[in-house]
């Protein structure tokens, strides 16, 4: 690793939260997070910027704020979204950790609002908020931002300890990674496997959750979420069907969840003929064929039963024919003729 370290390693006091943002060649909003990090009426913090496209420019940004709490972490190998995360956070020295992508904005007031709740009570290991959806420029989308809430299931949502967090989480009560703060050692950073991916906040949420430590929730809209023609769409990547079969398959496997086992067994059915679609469509029978097999055996779908068999035809021929399938249900609406595909 290259390092620009402006606060020594061994420094006798650590900081109270360890701050870690996530950079990978963007570099037109990165300057903007970390002046809303900088800002911050909570001042006792160290900003570890962990770049894993270890870029001169992203290197050079840190610097010229010239402030000591900045540490600058630049990867000579690209490690990935998810271990990039990870080894900054196991880099963080403080009591409390936020893990901040690039691209979004804290109000001036979060993290002396979001480690409030665990200041108070040694019990509470997460504290989340909501949050604002902006645009490119920087500007609130009001109504977005509303249905954002709605959406999500933060409307109505009282400020306090989540008592239902199996719900919470399905549901998607706990937000984007920016939006949270956790205790250090609440959970288990090892257990962020590498199957997980880019659903990592989904199966950090998931360890919140099953851990021992309270989850709290902060009714205010702390953190902005940037929308711009570089954000990632998790779902868009064919990377995240895959993560996704795994942690669904891990619940049911692990039975995380034993009151949701339907629930999870619809999704992991769902999943797996999403990603089986992509995987025909690209002539890759083989790789369909074994995730369809591990669904079925997990939630007995005869769905995928027929899906399996279908794989078997010769892969010019099942990416022509789920081609002229997906044609007529996107012009001529859905058939149960075509419930196989999903």
């Amino acid at each position: 690793m290259t390092r620009i370290q402006f606060q020594p390693e061994d420094s006798e006091t650590s900081p109270l939260v360890s701050v870690v943002v996530m950079a990978y060649q963007r570099t037109e909003y990165l300057k903007i997070t970390i002046a809303s990090i900088i800002g911050q009426t909570m001042g006792d913090f160290e900003l570890i910027v962990a770049d894993d496209s270890n870029s001169p420019e992203i290197a050079r940004i840190c610097s010229e704020f010239k402030d000591p709490r900045i540490r600058y972490i630049g990867n000579e190998k690209r490690l990935g979204m998810l271990l990039n995360a990870k080894s900054g956070m196991k880099l963080g020295r403080g009591k409390y950790i936020a893990n901040i992508h690039d691209d979004d904005v804290l109000d001036a007031r979060f993290l002396e609002t979001m480690i409030r709740p665990m200041e108070q009570d040694k019990n509470v290991g997460l504290v989340f908020c909501d949050h604002k959806i902006m645009d490119a420029d920087g500007v609130e989308d009001i109504p977005a931002s509303e249905e954002n809430t709605r959406m999500w299931g933060r409307e109505g949502l009282s400020e306090g300890l989540i008592t239902n967090r199996a719900e919470a989480f399905f549901n998607g009560v706990i937000p984007v990674p920016s939006a949270r703060v956790f205790r250090a050692g609440s959970i288990d950073l090892d257990e962020l496997y590498e199957s997980v991916g880019i659903v990592y906040d989904w199966w950090m949420s998931f360890l919140h959750c099953r851990s021992a430590f309270e989850c709290y929730y902060v009714p205010e809209r702390l953190m902005s979420y940037r929308l711009h023609s570089g954000s990632e769409t998790a779902t868009e990547n064919p990377s995240y069907g895959e993560a996704m079969v795994f942690i669904l398959s891990y619940f049911l496997i692990h039975k995380s969840f034993p009151e949701m086992e339907d629930v999870i067994k619809k999704r992991l059915i769902e999943t797996s003929f999403n990603g089986a679609k992509f995987r025909l469509l690209s002539g890759e029978n083989r790789k369909a064929r074994t995730s369809l097999i591990k669904a079925f055996r997990l939630t007995g779908s005869i769905r995928c039963i027929m899906a399996y068999l279908f794989t078997w035809l010769p892969s010019w021929l099942t990416s022509a024919v789920l081609n002229m399938l997906l044609f007529f249900r996107k012009n001529f609406g859905r058939s149960e003729k075509l419930r196989f595909l999903g």
